[in-house]
């Protein structure tokens, strides 16, 4: 800075009021070095401001000593020596306040230097305490923890209950695992140094019934906190259950099968030979509730009569166990029974054979209409014709057709029987007349009538004169017979007019001889035999009866 007054340059010092040289006061002007020099100077006392306040100035010359001076000195030397006392103070001030600067930046830097190593001094100081303590209070949970027994926590009562078995009232045993406790919770507890007894809420489901329980566990107190659970877990309450699943196919099917329904007053067990199949068709559950219904479709063939339909069970859930609480038909159009298609007729022939046969039985062509017996023990085989049942009156109407050969007599048979049928026995209770349905008579045989005419005497011309001359049929002569015709009566095919002739020796003529005759047969019955040809009579050709005999033959 340049003194307006006596032009000496000097540096503007903060705080100069006068020309270190003159004296004159300085003027406000400043150029720009000036103005640098007192950015520097500014910047610097900011940093210095603090210390420069601690400075003590320099002794200041009051009014007293400049007018004493005055007196002694005169008033210009004094002037002029105060403005340089004045600036040298300034100047002081300055160059003090620089140095303090200066020790005061050095002791910035110093700080910087040394801050981290004090702050981490610090924090050791703060840190030691809190390890201490830490180290304090940690020794005292540890103490605590070893020689007071702490109750046994949640995590642990769960873990040791796996594998635990709970039974409830009805006997159903569930053993409890991850996958059938649904929830766990502890209701209430007592803990004491030696023992800790827990009641805990839990929800079982072995996947076919729901439990809601209330169980009871007693841990005892081992020391060095080890608690040991009990062997066992009391069930106490039981607060609700109920299935989750209905009732196994597998259970429910042997169950069925010990129960019976009632078809047409015959109560047939589910689970008997006659029952062909048994299968589920439809279920109902109401898990709910602890009800379920069962639609079961069943055969039932019995080798007399079948039947299909449906059959209802109605079950419900008691005690922990499903049962069958009723079985029924499951509509009044089920279950209408038919002949079984696996039916033997010999079932039924063999009660007609049972039964036998003997009666009187009629036919047009034999004995006029009157009739002729047939008996049981003539029958050479029994077929059914037909058969029809009828459910409504439960009975099986059945025609029975015999081959029937009495002797000479062949027939065609047939009889009504009426059975009283169930799907569990048949038995006969009725019978009908017997009618014919065909029949036939066997012709007299040649050998029959050779060993019928054998010794008979043959009806000559002369009937009215004790010199009879009927003929005896020898038996060389009997061998000799041939048959030329056969004739029966209308209606009565039971009496044969056989027509033939023999040969024979004519005494009086001393030669061999041929004679025809007619030989009347009727049937006889037997009750051995049967029906078989009897001789009534042998008339000759020559005979006045021979041609009446003819006459009633042909005329039929």
């Amino acid at each position: 800075m340049i003194c307006n007054n006596c032009n000496n340059e000097f540096t503007n010092i903060s705080g100069l009021k006068f020309c270190p040289y003159c004296g004159e006061e300085i003027e406000e002007g400043i150029d720009s070095k000036i103005n640098n020099i007192e950015n520097e100077n500014i910047t610097t006392g900011d940093i210095n401001k603090k210390n420069h306040e601690d400075t003590q100035p320099m002794p200041v010359i009051t009014e007293e000593n400049i007018k004493k001076y005055n007196r002694e000195n005169g008033d210009k030397f004094f002037d002029s020596l105060k403005k340089t006392f004045v600036n040298m103070k300034v100047i002081r001030e300055k160059k003090f306040d620089s140095l303090k600067k200066t020790f005061m930046n050095m002791k910035v830097i110093k700080e910087k230097k040394i801050t981290p190593l004090k702050k981490s001094f610090m924090n050791m100081k703060v840190v030691i305490p809190i390890i201490a303590l830490l180290v304090v209070i940690g020794g005292g949970v540890f103490a605590y923890t070893f020689f007071t027994a702490r109750p046994v926590d949640e995590v642990r009562i769960k873990e040791d209950l796996m594998g635990k078995i709970i039974t409830l009232p009805k006997g159903t045993s569930i053993k409890m695992s991850t996958d059938n406790m649904k929830s766990f919770s502890i209701n209430t507890r007592n803990t004491d140094k030696s023992k800790d007894e827990i009641k805990i809420a839990l929800t079982l489901n072995n996947g076919a019934i729901e439990a809601k329980t209330l169980a009871s566990v007693v841990y005892t107190y081992q020391g060095k906190n080890q608690w040991k659970i009990s062997d066992g877990v009391r069930l106490d309450t039981v607060n609700a259950i109920k299935p989750v699943v209905g009732m196994d196919e597998k259970k429910f099917l042997e169950a069925v099968k010990k129960l019976s329904i009632t078809i047409a007053d015959t109560k047939v067990v589910l689970g008997g030979q006659e029952v062909k199949s048994l299968g589920i068709s439809l279920k109902t559950p109401d898990l709910e509730k602890g009800k379920e219904e069962i639609l079961m479709q069943t055969s039932i063939d019995s080798g007399l009569l079948a039947t299909t339909g449906k059959i209802k069970c109605k079950l419900v859930f008691e005690n922990e166990v499903w049962r069958i609480a009723t079985t029924e038909k499951n509509s009044t159009e089920d279950f209408t029974l038919v002949i079984s298609p696996t039916f033997s007729d010999e079932k039924v022939i063999e009660a007609v054979r049972e039964n036998g046969l003997e009666e009187t039985v009629t036919y047009s062509n034999f004995f006029g209409g009157k009739g002729f017996t047939v008996k049981d023990s003539f029958t050479k085989s029994i077929n059914v014709a037909g058969k029809r049942y009828d459910a409504e009156k439960g009975v099986l109407y059945v025609n029975a057709k015999r081959e029937n050969t009495a002797g000479e007599i062949k027939s065609v048979l047939t009889t009504g029987y009426t059975f009283s049928i169930s799907l569990s026995k048949i038995a006969l209770t009725d019978k009908a007349k017997t009618t014919v349905n065909s029949g036939t008579i066997n012709n007299v045989a040649t050998p029959r009538v050779i060993s019928t005419i054998t010794n008979v005497e043959v009806e000559g011309n002369n009937l009215f004169f004790w010199w009879s001359n009927n003929h005896k049929i020898t038996p060389e002569e009997a061998k000799t017979f041939k048959t030329s015709k056969i004739l029966s009566k209308k209606g009565f095919e039971n009496i044969k007019y056989v027509y033939g002739s023999i040969t024979y020796k004519d005494d009086k003529k001393n030669k061999s001889a041929s004679g025809s005759f007619v030989a009347l047969y009727f049937l006889v019955y037997d009750g051995t035999n049967g029906y078989n040809w009897k001789l009534d009579k042998i008339i000759g050709a020559d005979s006045p009866n021979y041609n009446a005999l003819t006459k009633e033959a042909k005329n039929q």
